[in-house]
This record gives C-alpha cells, structure tokens and sequence, in this order.
C-alpha cells in the first residue's frame, strides 16, 4: 500500500508539475523538463507547509491536496490551449549521435552501472551517514510525527530545529507516501539526474555541442563526492542541483526564465544555507553571461528570491531572536592555512583527515622537474605550444601521482587478500591504507575532476582567448576556485567542507566537454574515472565498505539498522543500544530519548516508523506517555519508577517504565 501510495502521489505531483510547465511554453526539452522539477520541488513544500498550519500532514491529506493541485493543473492547461511540451521531432537519432563517440559511450556505461549499483544501494541499506542518522532523518521523521513541519519540542541538536527545511520536507514526504524510509534518497537521486541535464543545457548555452555537454554531465555524475552522496539522505546534492539549474535560467532571455531562476535560488536557499557561498560565482556568471541592460533585472529577482528562500531564518529569528537559532559556526585558524589546506583537499593532495599529505613517489617530483626542463628547451626554440603541453603533463603528473600511489597501494592489498583466499598466500594486510578515506562528507570530487580542471581548464582558456567561447566560459571555469575561498575565508578548515562546492564543480562542467577534442586526454579522464569508481564503490559504497569478500571491510552487521558509519567512540552511537532498540522494543513502542547533541537518534525509530519519539527536557522531565527511556553517555535523569532492561560498556541505558 506504501509504495502504491508513493508511485500515486509522485505521478499526480509531476503531472501537474509537467501541465503547469507546459503552459509556460519554454522553447526547449531541458527548459520544460528542468521547470517541472522546480515545480515539483515548489509543489511538495509549499503543500507540506500548508497542511502543517492546522497539524493534517498526513497521507490522506497529502494525496487530497496533490490531486487538488492536478486538477487546477489540468483546468488551467486547458484554459491555456493545451500546449504542448518541447521534444525534439528525431530523439532516437539525437541520442544515437551522441553515444556514436566511443568516450561518450563508455561514459555512459559508467554513469549506468554506477547509479544501478547506488540506486539498489539506496532502496536495500539502511542510512548510516553520521549527519543524515544526527539530524537529517531525525528532524523528517519527527515532522511526520507530530503532522507538521513545525518545531521540535526538547530537541537535544538544534540543527533539527534551526536549519532550513526543503530537501528534509521532501524526504518527509516519501516518509509519508511509503510509510516508512526506503526512498528517503529520492531527493539527491533526482537532483543528480537534473544537474546533469542542467550541466548539458549550460554547455549548449555556451556554444559546445550535445555530445561535449553530455560528456561534462556524465562526468560529474561520476565524481566521487557526486557518486558517494547519491545514495544518502543529505542535502548538498539538492542545493547544487537548484544553483546549476538557477544558472541555466538565468542566463537566457525571457522573463519567464529570469522568474525560473528566481525560483531555484529561493528553493536553494530554503535548502541549505551554503547556497550564500555560492553567490558569488553564481553571480559572477550570471552577470558575464547578460547585457548590462538586464542586469538591474537580474538583481531584482535575485534579491526576491533570497527573500523567498529566508522565510525559514525569519522563523528562526521569531523563535530564538537569532537568524541562525544559536548553531555554533567554527571560524577560526589563519585564513591562509585554510586557504591551502582546502586546495590541497580539492587536489586530491590531502589524505584522510586533511592534516597531512598522501604520500608521494619521489619520481613524481622528478617528473615535473623533467617536464619543466624540456619545456624549457621547447620554449627556447621557440615551440610555444609543445612548451605548453610539456608544463601541463609535469602538473598533471605531480598532482596525480599521490593518488595512483594509493591506488596501486590498494590493488596490492587486494590481491593479496584474493591469494590468501585461494591458498596461494597467507592473508596479508588487507582493505585500504588508513590515509586514504572516502566518504559522501569528506570526499572531494577525484582525480579526473583533477584532471579535467587543470586540463580541460587550459583549453577552455585558449578558447577564450582565440574567441572560440565567450567570456563567460571562463566565469563557469572560475566558479571553483571563488567558492572554495569563500567557504575557507568564511569558515574554520574542514575536510568535509569540499561538499559545499558542488555547484561551482556543476557549472565547471559545463565547459569540461572540450576535452573531447584532445582524445588523449578524453580517454585517459574515463579511465581515471573507471578506477576511481572501482576503489570508491567497490570499498565505500554502501556505507562504508561495498567488496564483501574483503575481510577487512566487513561486518556481519552492515545491513542491520545499528550499524553507524562512524564516531562511535566519541559517544554518537552504540551499536549494542541500537541492535537492542530494533529487535526488543516494539515497533509501536513510545520511547523517551534523553541523550545530547551529536548523538545519532534516527536508530531510534523503526524501519516503517511506527515508533514515537520524545525527548526529555533539559529539565529531566519525561514525558508522561514515554513507555521506554533510553538515556545516552553523559546524561543523568531520575529514573524512579522505570526498570533497566540494558546497559551497555559505552554508557548507553534503556530502561521500561
């Protein structure tokens, strides 16, 4: 009944989404299907939150109101003469023309096999991201609760309450429909489909052809922050997508697109608020990309739709007198160690915690030295162009080569592993180097990013220069390294801070089709991406190890919902807790959480989530109805009147009334 409920609920949404998107008669297949996923997205949250006014968030009313907004689709469509959509007259021979290029191809067969393999993922493992199981989930199913997108009473993290709510509303609303959290990564699943084809719509807009912008999309899809989120229930997948969708409208012509674009940005900032350090690169191409005469405009629309998209800080401001609710922002540390620390992120320089470099065969420096000389000679004799290649191999080799180092430090381990499992060894260390961690929060986007940027870069500036791309191709490539000092001047150094770029990394995308030209480099990005796809999905997807056969990166409890991904000795979970509070408390159950901030609370609720969880106050008081109290480290409440059931090395306790 779940899924019926969904698959209904889902084809009303984007059926009116597709007739109201008709009606705006776009001149373009990406303009009308991008405008419906807005319209879809708008649709959702602005129902949500008309159904929280009276607390009737709720299947029944959901489906109502959905089937409510169709029929006015349907009434208006009619009224406006029943246009129809824009489609190309050939489809089948556009994209056969496409996939005629072999490097296409097989970029193809990657993006495929890739998102298959993600997308079961999603539908078959439960999350075990720390921030989705902190915050993410746990503020989505409390909303589908209490019947309303509203404040959390005594939520121990007040991100739950504070940050901005779409992609959670969104998530929600799968909750809702299905009756529990199998497509809770709806959300970030769409938005990589519609990035890509927001990265092909920019790249035409630029002036490369379908196959170049196919090949940027497709690439992307395949990057590894890209590839690693897909399958969770964050939200920097949504934001991004919104931005690169914003850019696309607004960089055409006609009002209807300006208001498109108004409308991404405002869905953006109701998502996540590091849409703000997207601002500048986003606006920077936007500006290049128009007249001057447009440009008041422009801002017009901007500024309503940063409006728009603040309505949740106003709320934030009503309740706690702060924008933020009091959410504590780390800016500390010297901006110019921040500065290099997350370029050398972004370079795939850095290794697992950023605090150190991956390490580097020493002929990797005497490489670049090599090239610099013969470059050099080149240069002498007057050979430009060669001088030029000659210094790009040299970067490129000693960008890459820390990252080859790790992976061939992996194939040996597997192999190693392979021949203890067939007796021709005894069993070797196994896994990955402990330097080396990838992960949906602390990747960056991989070495054929690397590749690409620094490469495709480079064409993109000849072209540029020789006229053969406008200007604004070069504000698209110059995106990255403006946000990334935005986020490092802005904010204390992260490692996890390179998911706040993938808007810019979307929009240098766009331009990464010229590299189609040089087939060498073209060949050599799918094969970087291949590998990098086999480490990445085969030892940390799904969360965190993929590769059963690894003893190193198994555990008979992956696929339980008590298995975290990470930071249980720092007291956000335990595993002995949650595997007693999914097989020994019922599914009906009423439970009492009193733990504190950065403890993962979502293992608290069952698959459908039938459960109902509270939170003690911060004044020890516990609900009246609670049935069962579960009290973290740290945390002393008067338990009179309840009988322990459990206590755990860690300092969990569960206790029964």
């Amino acid at each position: 009944m779940g899924v019926l409920a969904l698959v209904l609920g889902g084809g009303l949404v984007a059926a009116s989404a597709a007739l109201f998107a008709s009606c705006l008669r776009l001149r373009s297949t990406v303009s009308f299907l991008l405008a419906a996923y807005l319209l879809t997205s708008a649709e959702i949250v602005a129902l949500s939150l008309l159904l929280s006014t009276g607390h009737w968030l709720d299947r029944g009313p959901l489906l109502v109101a959905l089937f409510a907004v169709f029929a006015v689709a349907v009434v208006v469509w009619r009224l406006s003469g029943g246009p129809r959509p824009a489609w190309p007259a050939d489809f089948v021979g556009l994209v056969r023309s496409v996939v005629l290029d072999r490097v296409v191809a097989t970029f193809v067969a990657l993006a495929v096999l890739t998102h298959a393999y993600l997308l079961a993922s999603a539908l078959t493992v439960p999350q075990g991201v720390e921030d989705a199981l902190l915050y993410h989930l746990p503020r989505a199913a409390l909303w589908r609760q209490q019947h309303a997108v509203a404040h959390v009473a005594d939520a121990p993290d007040e991100r739950i309450n504070a940050f901005s709510p779409n992609a959670e509303i969104e998530t929600m609303a799968s909750m809702i429909l299905s009756d529990g959290d199998r497509f809770v990564t709806i959300a970030q699943l769409l938005a990589v489909l519609f990035a890509c084809l927001a990265i092909v719509g920019v790249a035409r807009r630029l002036g490369l052809s379908l196959r170049a912008g196919v090949f940027g999309a497709l690439a992307f899809s395949t990057f590894t922050v890209v590839a690693l989120q897909t399958p969770t229930a964050l939200n920097d997948l949504v934001v991004g997508s919104l931005l690169i969708i914003c850019a696309y409208f607004a960089a055409g012509t006609s009002r209807t697109e300006l208001a498109l674009a108004a409308l991404a940005l405002a869905l953006a900032l109701g998502t996540k608020l590091t849409t703000l350090f997207a601002l500048p690169a986003l606006a920077l191409f936007v500006l290049s990309s128009q007249p001057r005469r447009r440009w008041p405009s422009i801002v017009l629309f901007g500024a309503a739709a940063l409006l728009a998209g603040s309505v949740w800080l106003g709320v934030n401001l009503a309740r706690t007198g702060q924008l933020d609710a009091g959410v504590a922002v780390d800016r500390g540390g010297p901006a110019a160690e921040r500065v290099g620390l997350s370029f050398l992120d972004l370079l795939e320089l850095s290794d697992a915690e950023g605090k150190d470099l991956l390490e580097s065969p020493l002929w990797g420096i005497g490489a670049f030295i090599a090239a610099l000389a013969v470059a050099g000679v080149l240069a002498a004799r007057r050979k430009w162009r060669q001088s030029g290649v000659a210094v790009l191999v040299g970067v490129l080799s000693f960008l890459a080569l820390p990252m080859l180092s790790a992976w061939a430090e992996v194939a040996r381990r597997a192999l190693g592993q392979v021949r203890a499992a067939v007796g021709l060894s005894e069993a070797t260390a196994g896994g990955v180097p402990d330097r080396l961690l990838e992960s949906p929060m602390h990747s960056s986007y991989g070495l054929a990013f690397v590749l690409l940027l620094v490469a495709a870069g480079t064409l993109v500036v000849v072209d540029v220069a020789r006229r053969r791309l406008p200007a604004n191709a070069l504000a698209a490539l110059g995106g990255v390294p403006l946000t990334l000092l935005v986020v490092a001047f802005s904010l204390a150094y992260d490692p996890q801070h390179m998911r706040y770029i993938v808007f810019p990394v979307a929009l240098a995308s766009t331009v990464f089709g010229v590299a189609l030209r040089v087939r060498i480099l073209a060949w050599t990005t799918a094969a970087v991406s291949a590998v990098t796809l086999l480490v990445v999905v085969g030892y940390f997807v799904p969360r965190p190890g993929g590769v059963a056969f690894l003893p190193e990166n198994r555990e008979s409890d992956r696929t339980a919902r008590w298995f975290v991904q990470g930071g249980e000795g720092r007291g956000k979970g335990d595993p002995e807790a949650f595997r007693f509070l999914e097989l020994e408390i019922p599914p009906d159950a009423t439970l009492a959480l009193a733990v504190l901030r950065d403890t993962y609370l979502y293992p608290a609720w069952d698959a459908r989530l039938r459960r109902t969880v509270l939170f003690v106050g911060e004044d020890g008081r516990i609900p009246d109805q609670a049935e069962w109290l579960v009290i973290g480290p740290r945390k002393n409440v008067d338990t009179t009147g309840w009988r322990p059931e459990l206590a755990t090395e860690r300092g969990w306790r569960i206790l029964r009334r």
